[in-house]
């Protein structure tokens, strides 16, 4: 594949210009110093360097860089690569036949126009020829080549023919000579024909004990020819290791070293090449599938997980082996991931798989605590502990050890030490909404597809959609497009997961940037009145739900922004009368509260302006016309919805001030048994890997909604005191020492 989708499946360089490492200057120096031996003598020069180091790209580099140099008459420069070779030819032979090819030719050309005829009429080979073949046969030990010679020597049309040729007058009648007698021949004739031979052996560490041993017989059989200059391409200790066992020596780089008269240790690249070189990878990737350059957030992100866990990049394989599995993922679920997230794991799959894996299972276990399908024992806890401090130990880098820099993009992790890491820690609701809304690997909703590699589009029928679609354009199609919607929060769909959740996480930009004003409109009107009852029924599956444990928000966001695009005076008239008129109000003050957030209008991690949906007068004015629209009414109903009393309380707070909040609560909580429903409802959801769910009640994080801490606590002693409302006090207690003790 081409660059522009940063993914190759050879990483080999063949030409200069596709050098990002600086090898085509070493190359270069290469060819002067090979060439500087001189045609006259022989040389074994070994390359040697780690696998994925770049020692094939060097040898392209190298073959370009002496075609380049004043090329020496009658120098002929031949590449073998034996591990690429599935025939059954020998490696000796891989060279020679070539060789013999080259002499033939050569000798060809000398002979008289009668000789060449004669020659072609008995369909035989030049006598140096024939000697290189019985060469070949004797030192090889292998009749494989002679299948071959017709493909390779000049004046044999046939298989067969060289076959009888050799029969005729080759092996049968000069069996007797000696390798020695017929090496003298060779190199006798290479140099009365003026001929000078450059090989290039590459991927020498992939070969099994026994091909080892070929090499070693081709450089004893070969290597001390006149006119040849070897350049040998291995990873020394991996080669060694084939020869120790292939020959049965004691030492395999003792033994290594009687062949190899000239090493040369390829460099490593410096880190920051290879840092550098994934971080344009991904940047490419990110512009090829999206069509727009990434964010100055993105790339902050980006550079931070690269500089932590690039660093441990060693080779440009692996750099060439991290691009392509993101490549390979993210093209499916970029609606469903973060790509820095995805570059985070990624690196850890390449340069630590035993942190990949321990990620994956960590999060597969968080997943079930947050669900509270289950928990995690102590023991277990503690398994977990040890094994991420071992895994971290690999890295060479303080950075890339500490659990601190994984926390970043592992949630739940505490403390620096070992003896101080905590597993499971409860992240706070806005922290949620956050990963939620970003795609983060650390959110609930997210987390399986940076593993999974499946996004869920198979899961509904494109046609499914098309319809939802329609019937939300027509507004008397609205109830029944409702009911279903809802009924699919009831029905299990893949991966334990309903219908509704994979409904939401279809609902993306790209499907929803081509759909009309119409068809928006019906979907947000959808969560503006039934946001509630999506949170009711979740609810009622299972009591520990958060609605941030689902995407409606920014899906809603979605829909908001396309209904912008389309019509923006129109959409903000739209947005007020569904914040004014919208039934699922509760679910709008979360939603305003989002958005006041996002804005900097509220809380303290505002988006970029370019992330925002909408301005600040626009998102006020929305702003203004909820304030206007709660009334006793609708507040007094919160005393029955204990479960979404406390949330609302601080969206409330966002969005109107505190003052109204306490002027509020001051009325409300006239009465002792108000006060303490209250004090019940403002109780924050914990997640412990020992006790699992459970309510805490955190007095100084609410104090200031009842006067001060003092105030509420003394009222609370007061009630406690008179014996009124036990079981409720008792329960108050309970919250208070739980947030205490955890």
């Amino acid at each position: 594949m081409a660059d522009t989708d940063a993914m190759r499946l050879d990483q080999s360089v063949t030409s200069p210009e596709q050098d990002r490492y600086g090898f085509r200057y070493i190359a270069s120096q290469l060819a002067k110093s090979v060439q500087a031996i001189g045609r006259e003598g022989n040389a074994v020069i070994g390359i040697e360097g780690a696998w994925g180091s770049g020692k094939t790209s060097l040898l392209n580099l190298l073959r370009a860089a002496l075609d380049e140099e004043d090329k020496e008459d009658n120098t002929y420069v031949l590449n073998i690569s034996p591990w690429l070779d599935g025939s059954d030819t020998s490696l000796v032979a891989s060279l020679l036949l070539p060789v013999a090819g080259i002499i033939a030719a050569e000798e060809e050309r000398r002979l008289s126009h009668e000789e060449r005829e004669s020659l072609e009429k008995k369909k035989t080979m030049t006598r140096t020829a024939r000697t290189i073949m019985d060469y070949t046969r004797a030192t090889a030990r292998h009749l494989a080549p002679l299948a071959q010679a017709a493909t390779v020597i000049p004046g044999v049309p046939d298989a067969s023919g060289a076959l009888n040729a050799l029969s005729e007058t080759g092996w049968l009648k000069e069996k007797q000579k000696t390798a020695a007698e017929m090496r003298t021949e060779i190199a006798e004739k290479i140099v009365e024909m003026d001929l000078s031979f450059i090989i290039l052996l590459d991927d020498l560490d992939r070969l099994e004990p026994a091909q080892a041993v070929e090499v070693v017989r081709l450089v004893k059989s070969v290597a001390d020819f006149p006119r040849f200059r070897y350049i040998l391409c291995y990873d020394k200790r991996v080669l060694a290791q084939a020869i120790k066992k292939g020959l049965g020596v004691e030492d395999g780089e003792l033994y290594l070293q009687k062949i190899v008269q000239i090493s040369f240790s390829l460099p490593r690249p410096e880190s920051f090449d290879l840092r550098r070189e994934f971080l344009s990878g991904v940047v490419r990737l990110y512009e090829t599938v999206n069509g727009t350059p990434p964010g100055e957030e993105f790339i902050d992100d980006l550079n931070r997980v690269t500089d932590i866990y690039g660093a441990a990049l060693s080779t440009p394989r692996e750099v060439h082996l991290a691009l392509n599995n993101l490549s390979f993922r993210y093209r499916g679920i970029r609606d469903y991931v973060y790509l820095p997230d995805l570059c985070f794991l990624q690196l850890l799959r390449t340069t630590n798989s035993g942190l990949y894996s321990w990620a994956e299972e960590y999060l597969t276990e968080r997943a079930i605590v947050e669900s509270g399908d289950g928990s995690v024992s102590n023991e277990e806890q503690k398994l977990l502990v040890q094994n991420l401090v071992d895994c971290l130990s690999h890295f060479r880098s303080s950075a890339a050890k500490s659990a601190t820099s994984l926390s970043h993009w592992i949630p739940g992790i505490s403390g620096y030490q070992a003896a101080n890491l905590k597993l499971f820690v409860q992240a706070d609701e806005e922290e949620k909404a956050i990963m939620t809304a970003n795609r983060r690997l650390g959110s609930s909703a997210y987390w399986r597809y940076y593993f999974a590699f499946s996004s869920p589009q198979n899961v509904l029928p494109p046609a499914f959609f098309d319809e939802l679609f329609r019937k939300s354009s027509h507004p008397d199609e609205h109830p029944s497009m409702t009911l279903e919607l809802l009924d699919r929060i009831d029905s299990n769909g893949v991966s334990s997961r309903t219908w509704f959740e994979h409904i939401l996480s279809q609902l993306t930009w790209p499907m929803i940037k081509v759909r009309t004003a119409a068809e928006c409109y019906g979907l947000l009107a959808f969560f503006f009145n039934s946001g509630d009852e999506i949170h009711a029924r979740y609810r009622h599956r299972n009591r520990w739900f958060s609605r941030y444990d689902l995407d409606v928000n920014k899906v809603a966001a979605r829909l908001l922004k396309r209904l912008l695009d389309i019509d923006r005076e129109k959409a903000i008239e739209t947005l007020l009368s569904l914040t004014i008129k919208g039934t699922a109000w509760v679910w709008i003050a979360h939603y305003l509260r989002d958005l006041l957030w996002q804005n900097g209008l509220a809380g303290h991690r505002p988006e970029p302006e370019r992330e925002r949906i909408l301005k600040d007068d626009e998102l006020n004015s929305v702003r203004h016309q909820f304030c206007e629209r709660l009334n006793d009414g609708e507040l007094k109903s919160l005393f029955d919805r204990e479960d979404v009393l406390g949330g609302f309380v601080w969206a409330w707070q966002d969005i109107a001030g505190p003052e109204s909040v306490i002027s509020w609560i001051a009325q409300q909580s006239d009465s002792d048994k108000a006060f303490l429903m209250l004090l019940l409802s403002l109780r924050s959801h914990i997640i412990s890997s020992e006790t699992g769910h459970y309510l805490a009640l955190k007095i100084r994080d609410i104090a200031h909604l009842f006067g001060e801490e003092n105030r509420l606590l003394k009222r609370l002693d007061r009630i406690e005191s008179e014996e009124n409302y036990p079981d409720l006090v008792k329960e108050v207690r309970t919250a208070i020492h739980l947030s205490k003790s955890h």
